[in-house]
């Protein structure tokens, strides 16, 4: 085992020699400073790419557009690292339970909300249990296809469970007096 590791080491430090200077001048082209990413990184996560590569294929050969493909790959999945991370810290703890503020919402606007919420399961509570729960999911923002595998249907059933079953509450909704709803 330590003769195939010595092997693995002794190919990517012939890999290196060959490609170490254009592998330098292609990071220093991406500007990673820009984005908070240290250049270092970017080589560690090279050159453990590239023996990973070796150890996979020993015979294969590492030609320059390869280990620029490398380079390349690294330089994208760090930088999309960085995108997602947080831009601003998140606010200090001040001891509430983890609620923010509501600012801007009335009183009267809270209390309207929760007997909207609550007639909205009462109609609910009133259509079939076939269609109920494809409503529930769809209005939680799951996808057909995810409605579809927990009811243990197909897409288009769980479409047309979906869109009749909405269309029944709507009806509902109108006739309690919660507004008007585009169809």
């Amino acid at each position: 085992m330590s003769r195939d590791s010595d092997a693995v080491d002794a190919r990517l430090e012939q890999v290196l020699s060959d490609f170490g200077s254009r592998l330098g001048v292609l990071m220093r082209g991406y500007r990673l400073d820009r984005h908070g990413i240290d250049p270092a990184d970017i080589e560690q996560e090279v050159r453990i790419r590239l023996w990973k590569a070796i150890s996979r294929d020993r015979s294969g050969a590492f030609h320059a557009s390869y280990v620029q493909r490398v380079v390349a790959t690294t330089v994208i999945d760090a930088l999309r690292r960085a995108e997602v991370r947080a831009t601003e810290p998140l606010p200090e703890d001040d001891g509430e339970s983890g609620q923010l503020p509501d600012e801007g919402i009335s009183p009267e606007q809270t209390a309207s909300d929760g007997e909207r919420m609550e007639g909205l399961k009462r109609c609910l509570a009133e259509i079939p249990e076939r269609r109920r729960l494809p409503i529930t999911l769809h209005l939680q923002g799951y996808s057909l296809q995810e409605i579809a595998d927990v009811v243990g249907t197909s897409a288009e059933a769980a479409r047309k469970l979906v869109t009749r079953g909405l269309s029944s509450l709507k009806t509902r909704l109108r006739e309690l007096g919660y507004g008007e709803f585009d169809d």
